[in-house]
This record gives C-alpha cells, structure tokens and sequence, in this order.
C-alpha cells in the first residue's frame, strides 16, 4: 500500500478565537490498496486519551469502480490500552477493502492545553507520496521550528502572516517508509518529523517567555514542583523515622526502597507533575506518577541532610533526544541523584525491579538533564559494562548404563539480563511456571522439574534452578546426543539480511555475555563418538565468540564451553554489521555441532 496524502493543521493557542489557549490537530489521510498483502492496511489505529480528546471521526473506502462505501459507525470500537493514564486506541475497520481501492479518513484531536509538544511525521511504515502539515499560531504566541529525518527526504517549510496570526507550512514529498529492520533504532530516530515549540506567549500582564531555553523551560516545570513541595504533609517526619541513624548511604538506601516500594506507580511518564497533587498526598495515597515518585524521595532525602539532584532522563526507545531544543517532553523519568562515596549514583524510583542506583538499559548512556532553573546542565548517564550483563547456564549431566541422560543446571543472570527477569510475571508461581515453559523448549527430548527462581531485585541477580532428565522415549540405548550449547543455543542467525539490504543501524538494548557450561559424564562402556571442536576464537569490533571442549576419557568426563560477547550498544557502519552478521553466523555453525555418546 502507499499513502497517496498525510496532512495535518495545528491550531496552536486559540487560533481564530477570541481567547482560550486549547488547541487542536486537524488530520486527514489517503491511502492506496496496491496488492493483495496491501489488505491488511485496511484497519487504522487512532492514539488518543483524556488529554487527546479524539472528535469527528469520517471514512471511506472508495473502490476501484468509483463507489463510496462510508465506515459505518458500527466498525468502530475503542480499546482501552492504559487504565492509569487514560490512553486509548480506537481502531477502525474499512469495509470492501480490495486491491486498487482507497482509504479516506479525516478525524480531529483536541486538548485543553498549549504545550502540545509533540511532533507531526512526515513518514509512515508505508512509503507516502506527499505529507504536509500547517501551523497556525495566534499573533501573541512566538514559536520555534525543529525539524529531524532521514538526508534523503527534503522538508520544506514556508510561514506567512495573515489577520489570524502566523501560518507555518511544511511539507515532503516521496516520503520512503520507516525501516523495520530486525534490532533496529527506534522509529523516532529514523522519521522524518517536526515539531513547533512555543516560546513565549503575550498576556494581558505582558510578554511571558516559555520553553525559549532549558533555564526557561526548568523554571517552568520549576514552579509546578515548587507547588508540589509545598503540600508536604508528615514528610519529613516519616523520612526521618524510615531513614534511621546509619551513614548517609544507608539513610539513602533505606528511603530509595520505601518510595519505589510502598508508592505505587500510576503509569504516568514525563518530567510534568499536577501541582494540586502536593508530596504529601502522593506519600498518604501510596500511589504517584514517575516525576511525583523523585520528588518524594528527593524530599525525603532533604529531611535526612542527604543531598540530592533531580534528573530529567529520555529512554532511547522513544527516540535520540536533541539536547539543543529546550522540549520538556523529550524525557520519560526523572531520576535521583546523590553523592556517596565520591560517586554519583543515580536512583530511579518508579521501578520496583531497580536496585539500588540501577537504571533501565532504555536509560544507560543516554543524554539526561541536572535540573536547575538558573543552571541547567546536560550529562551523560551511566552504562553497565557488556560483562556485567551476564547470562550464565550450568548443566551437569551424567548418561546411565542404559543410555538415559539425568542431571541439574543453573542459570545466572546479572545486570539487565537480571532486570528482564526481576518481576517478569505477576507472581512466584507465575514466574516458577514461565521459566519451566522457557527451559522446556530449549531441552524438548527432556521432562524439566523441580524449577526454583529467585530473584534479588537489590542485589542486580536471578538465579533459576531445576533438574531435567530424557524423555523414556528418547533414549535409544546404545547412543545418546545433545545440543551441548543449550539453554542458551543453539544459536539462530538473527541477522538474515545481507548488507545490501540493511536500511539502519544495529541497536540492541544492552551490550552482553552469555555463557554456557556443560559437564558430562558417562559410565564404563560408553565413549565419544563425535564433539564440537576443540577450540574456536573469533573476535572484532562487534563483540567475540569462543568455545572449548576438554575431554578426559579415562574419567569418562567432559567439559563444553562457549561465550558470546556483544560488546557494542550500536553497531552503525555497513563494516559494524558484516562484523555482527559474521559473529552470529559463526556462533549459529558452532551450535550446530552436536555431542555424540556411543555404546562400544
């Protein structure tokens, strides 16, 4: 399918009335059926929530013949895809969709509110002929334009002035699709986008400057905390009474739990918080937004003589943040920060899975902001180290005279490999069920019991436990094979595209290490018949693989290992990806290579 139009026209601060400052984004789209697996484009998905009140929704599918088919008003329904923050997604279906046909739709987002600061794309996952979006800001509004896309799509913009105010036109043509390339960037980084920031704004008390700098822009979130601070009911007293006589780092270590687990999150991101919702209720609630939950704690930390910094951060996965426009909306959480020791640590109390200054990998290396209204200063957060991110799987077999393999394994998880799996279900039994479904694939000719998990959200680690033994219907009783990589292979070639066709980068969430170790012993009788080689080393600028196999036949023992390091986050030339492509398929010929014991 292709989108024959995307446009859109912002009425930014009461635009052609009188007063008000609501806004609202008018937008219509059309697209074309092209062939039969174009089909499935004939639903569309609308994002909109309390804030985004979505209005005058019309669509229709006019067919190849030239007949109009209106969406009947029963082919809508909304989902409901956030409770906490009162997010929906409407989904309409198009009826008579075939190839050759088109879709048009026009609908209407409205909210209460100037600081609509998010961005209009010019791209879609469908490559789109022709984008444009209009601006309309009232005469006392100044505003600053921010643009971002790929080289190849030239934006062009135009603004005039009229009796209404300003008109800000721009517009693309030719508009590839998005790629969707397996560990891709996110799809903010590879749009084409822009947005239009207000800068300051004419009152009736004169002119007020708004997001001109980030000193302006945290004087603005600056005041909505300060009202916040103030409503501070029984804060300091609890903060002294949970925080005890130890060292600073104790005091610190002691509130950071409190706030991250006895204030529930409410699902609400971003640096914004409700004035009228002071410390003080969000402490009695039990319950605050991401930005409430650091305010608390840095609160808390203030009542104890702890000092500490907020800290606006951005996840990567919404997008490269450019830290020269002063957008508030850029950034998702905000952090604690503290010196202990001579060192910052930076705590992140809205994750109950978080230890101790740990972040999100979404957050790790990212640019993040130190909150200062006169002073302001951007920093780069932390990364964990690849080694440090280590999923490490232990498995002892011994093969019986009958020929049955039996044993135990462990596997154990650091860092944001541990992070993944702190809190992944709902409950122990949950979790206890999950990791026996995810052992049983990687060990299918075997029954896999006595599964114990445990997770140390504090300490950073996850440690799995179980015990497995083959299947009576697998053993044959003269010879016996296995996968010697397993849990953690055989390993698959993830990266199937050549070079050629790599339209983006290499983004994982984490640099890590993997590690498997099997030992096996077998009883008189029985021998090696065929292993995976001796020793393999491959090493480059993507990270390394290796793996060895020690074999002491008069103990009828052996020890298999591998290791695949991913040492790089980003992996960004056409070099960097034949380097990653190759690493994988080595590791995926190594997996491949099974451990053979014969009856002599």
């Amino acid at each position: 399918a292709v989108v024959l139009f995307r446009k859109g026209e912002f009425l930014m601060a009461g635009y052609g009335v009188s007063s008000g400052l609501s806004s609202s984004l008018r937008i219509q789209v059309r697209l074309k059926i092209l062939t039969e697996e174009g089909k499935s484009n004939g639903e569309v998905a609308i994002s909109h929530s309390s804030e985004e009140r979505l209005h005058g929704f019309k669509g229709r599918t006019v067919l190849p013949d030239g007949r109009i088919i209106p969406v009947p008003a029963d082919a809508r329904f909304v989902r409901k895809t956030s409770r906490s923050r009162r997010t929906f997604t409407t989904a309409l279906a198009f009826p008579a969709v075939q190839v050759g046909a088109i879709l048009d739709y026009q609908f209407e987002l409205r909210f209460d509110s100037i600081f609509y600061l998010e961005p209009w794309y010019f791209s879609e996952d469908l490559p789109v002929r022709y984008s444009e979006i209009v601006f309309k800001t009232a005469p006392e509004v100044a505003a600053s334009a921010w643009t971002h896309g790929p080289s190849r799509v030239l934006i062009q913009r135009q603004t005039d002035r009229n009796a209404g105010g300003y008109l800000t036109k721009a517009w693309a043509e030719n508009i590839p699709s998005v790629p969707d390339d397996p560990y891709g960037p996110p799809y903010q980084d590879l749009a084409a986008q822009m947005l239009v920031l207000p800068t300051a704004i004419g009152t009736s008390h004169g002119r007020e400057t708004l997001f001109e700098s980030w000193p302006k822009t945290c004087e603005l979130i600056g005041r909505l905390y300060d009202e916040a601070g103030r409503r501070d009911s029984g804060v300091t007293r609890q903060a002294r009474a949970i925080a005890g006589s130890g060292s600073p780092r104790d005091k610190a270590q002691a509130l950071y739990r409190f706030v991250r687990n006895q204030v529930k999150g409410d699902g609400y991101i971003g640096a914004v918080v409700d004035p009228d919702r002071g410390i003080g209720k969000v402490l009695s609630e039990g319950r605050g937004s991401r930005a409430e939950k650091a305010l608390l704690l840095r609160a808390m930390l203030d009542a104890v003589g702890v000092d500490s910094r907020l800290v606006w951060a951005a996840s990567r996965d919404r997008g490269t943040i450019d830290p020269q426009l002063p957008n508030p909306a850029w950034f998702d959480t905000v952090l604690v920060r503290v010196e202990l020791d001579g060192k910052s640590v930076f705590l992140d109390p809205s994750d109950p899975t978080l230890g101790f200054g740990r972040l999100r990998p979404g957050h790790e290396g990212t640019v993040a902001l130190i909150f200062d209204p006169k002073k302001p200063e951007q920093i780069t957060l932390p990364e964990t180290a690849f080694d440090q991110n280590l999923q490490r799987a232990e498995v002892d077999l011994a093969l019986d005279a009958k020929g049955r393999l039996a044993g135990t394994g462990t596997l154990r998880l650091t860092g944001q490999q541990a992070w993944e799996k702190t809190g992944w279900q709902e409950d122990e039994a949950k979790s206890v069920q999950a990791w026996k479904e995810w052992l049983g694939k990687r060990f299918r000719d075997f029954q896999v019991s006595d599964v114990k998990a445990v997770e140390a959200a504090d300490e950073g680690k996850v440690t799995v436990t179980w015990s497995l033994a083959q299947r009576e219907e697998e053993v044959l009783g003269d010879e016996a094979s296995l996968a010697p990589s397993a849990p953690l292979g055989p390993q698959a070639q993830p990266f199937v595209q050549p070079a050629s066709s790599r339209r983006s980068a290499v983004v994982f969430d984490y640099p890590y290490r993997d590690e498997v170790e099997l030992k096996l012993r077998w009883p008189e009788g029985w021998k090696v018949e065929s292993r995976p080689q001796q020793m393999m080393r491959v090493a480059g600028k993507a990270g390394a693989l290796s793996s060895s196999v020690e074999e002491k036949p008069a103990e009828r023992t052996l020890v298999y290992t591998r290791r695949i390091d991913v040492t790089q986050r980003q992996l960004t030339s056409t070099q960097d990806y034949e380097a990653i492509r190759n690493l994988f398929a080595e590791a995926e010929k190594n997996d491949a290579q099974k451990l053979l014991l014969v009856h002599r």
